[in-house]
């Protein structure tokens, strides 16, 4: 089990690593101001969305930009936290883990709902999209897998450490 645990923290770890980059730098584009943004950055999504036909990053539908903005308040601070948890191999980010996991699979179904529906998606664009519905999965079953037989789910302290009641 310890192979499979290793394997989803790594998992998890980099696909954290890659919405702490691409969310503040990327996404959030389409919700806050050009102006805040240097040019090359404007340019790398300008590219991504042509070279990937992401037609919801160029246009920037409002239930997209609604995502986005649950990314940015929800979804980026989770992924720092479960960065993080993971690198510090705190008990808690089995928490955070699950908590992003759930998030990313909200608004992964709602987009490959909307790709797969419309038949606008290519399949070099579900290409982009897919691993992170497959990502979110895997959070979740290391969020609910991974509760340590020594310790109560949520809890940081050994048996011992707790209070006892009267």
């Amino acid at each position: 089990m310890g192979v499979v645990s290793a394997a989803a923290d790594a998992i998890v770890a980099v696909f954290s690593l890659t919405i702490v980059v691409a969310a503040p730098l990327l996404d959030a584009q389409s919700v806050l101001p050009h102006t805040l943004y240097p040019a090359p950055l404007l340019e790398l999504k300008r590219w991504y969305a042509a070279e990937f036909g992401d037609y919801l990053v160029a246009q920037s539908p409002g239930f997209f930009r609604g995502l986005v903005c649950l990314e940015l308040a929800f979804q980026w601070p989770l992924a720092v936290a479960t960065l993080y948890g993971i690198l510090t191999r705190r008990r808690w980010a089995a928490t955070t883990s699950l908590m992003a996991g759930v998030g990313t699979l909200t608004s992964m179904s709602a987009i490959l709902g909307e790709m797969l529906g419309s038949g606008k998606s290519t399949p070099k664009l579900l290409q982009m999209y897919v691993p992170y519905a497959v990502f979110a999965v895997i959070a979740i079953l290391r969020g609910l897998c991974s509760c340590s037989g020594r310790t109560t789910a949520g809890s940081s302290l050994g048996p011992s450490a707790r209070k006892k009641r009267v």
